[in-house]
């Protein structure tokens, strides 16, 4: 009991300690962003086309880097996996290169989240502790996953983010004992995480992120023969976005050459730039403006908006722009789901939610987690039906799997 005693204290302390650490890195990401994509143009009064400029700059400096340094910065898939197959995360020499990498790829407008990189940062961090206070194996591996459910939790503004991993696992157990030592840890992690995140907020200037603003909620019946439409919608730009990966993964398998491939990424970056600033960056800052201005879009170009999108994301990580899917995947869906309530302006913020909570379910093949991302989104009338669509889509996944590997 006491050991379970200190257990918790430390995990309030890691929780706190990765809301701040996440908080000051995305507020150097932000910085920069500003710095580059503002500053500079409007200081030296650059021409229209400045965005292929700094992309195919970001892509030279991108590809040297591949080339000298490494793949970095590491995805949360190879930190756990590192993790599990060597007992730790490496973090002599690698602090650095996945916080500077990370800093060039999302300054340069990637479309990329953080999250890849501040989870590469976390993991080494907590085994740097771990070998220090000597803890067990199984002990340090919950700290890791503790950790980056914290993360999880802060950047996407969902305090259930941090729960829904041990959720998702019962689940795939299909069983219904929760383990509540384990939802404490997650829980106190998670609520310090927040803590520490806001307090260092509080310092800069807010912003409205990984928000959907929705200013009239009107109820209409016709929303009901559009439920299986935007569903199945979602679905379908869920696979579009994986076969999205496959296919960028190919190309870059066929063409090996780091710098050639990283002013490709560049070149992409910037010709879709200059179509739409929406192109650009993760997407988590611009979730509220495009949800206002979606009106003023025609169906069309919000259709090709989300299309676009989703393959830039799939194209910057296969050809050495690395970081997070998750933040691009979700404005790629949200686009395509103000595309259909464009054309069918009824109850749109409904439509949005069950496109984008379809979507991203097949995008990480989690229900549990996928719901608690999405938790304060849209507003929280909407959240049942956004958690019936993440479980039901689930459950449709499964039943496709089976199928495809029984023709």
């Amino acid at each position: 009991m006491i050991f379970n005693g200190i257990f918790m204290v430390y995990s309030s302390i890691l929780g706190f300690l990765v809301g701040l650490l996440s908080a000051i890195f995305l507020t150097i990401v932000s910085f920069l962003i500003h710095f580059v994509w503002d500053v500079i143009p409007q200081q030296f009064d650059l021409p229209v086309y400045y965005p292929l400029i700094f992309g195919l700059i970001g892509g030279l400096l991108v590809g040297l880097f591949r080339l000298r340094i490494g793949e970095y910065p590491k995805t949360m898939d190879e930190t756990l996996h590192e993790f599990k197959t060597t007992n730790a995360v490496k973090y002599e020499k690698q602090l650095s290169k996945n916080f500077f990498s990370a800093l060039l790829v999302l300054s340069f407008g990637a479309s990329l989240g953080p999250e890849a990189a501040l989870a590469s940062i976390l993991g080494g961090l907590v085994s740097w502790v771990g070998d220090r206070l000597k803890f067990t194996l199984a002990n340090k591996e919950q700290f890791v996953k503790l950790g980056i459910g914290a993360m999880l939790s802060t950047i996407f503004s969902a305090p259930l983010a941090g729960i829904s991993e041990p959720l998702e696992e019962e689940l795939s157990r299909r069983t219904v004992k929760l383990k509540w030592k384990k939802i404490l840890l997650y829980s106190l992690s998670t609520f310090f995480g927040i803590l520490g995140f806001t307090l260092v907020q509080q310092l800069f200037p807010k912003e409205a992120v990984f928000d959907i603003r929705i200013t009239t909620i009107d109820w209409s019946y016709q929303v009901l023969f559009l439920i299986v439409p935007a569903l199945f919608s979602g679905i379908i730009f869920g696979y579009l976005f994986l076969a999205f990966e496959r296919l960028t993964q190919k190309i870059a398998g066929k063409i090996n050459r780091p710098i050639v491939l990283a002013l490709l990424g560049g070149l992409a970056i910037g010709g879709l730039g200059m179509l739409s600033p929406y192109f650009l960056f993760s997407g988590e800052h611009e979730l509220f403006p495009l949800s206002e201005e979606y009106l003023r879009f025609t169906a069309g170009f919000l259709f090709l908006l989300a299309i676009g999108k989703a393959f830039l994301t799939n194209l910057c990580f296969a050809f050495g722009w690395r970081g997070g899917k998750i933040f691009p995947a979700i404005f790629s869906s949200a686009a395509l789901g103000f595309a259909l309530a464009n054309l069918f302006p009824y109850t749109p913020g409904l439509i949005v939610g069950i496109v984008v909570a379809a979507s991203v379910t097949i995008i990480l093949k989690q229900s549990v987690i996928t719901a608690a991302l999405l938790l304060f989104l849209l507003p929280l009338q909407f959240f049942p039906g956004i958690l019936l669509t993440c479980l039901a889509t689930k459950k449709i996944a499964v039943l496709a799997d089976k199928y495809v590997n029984n023709l």
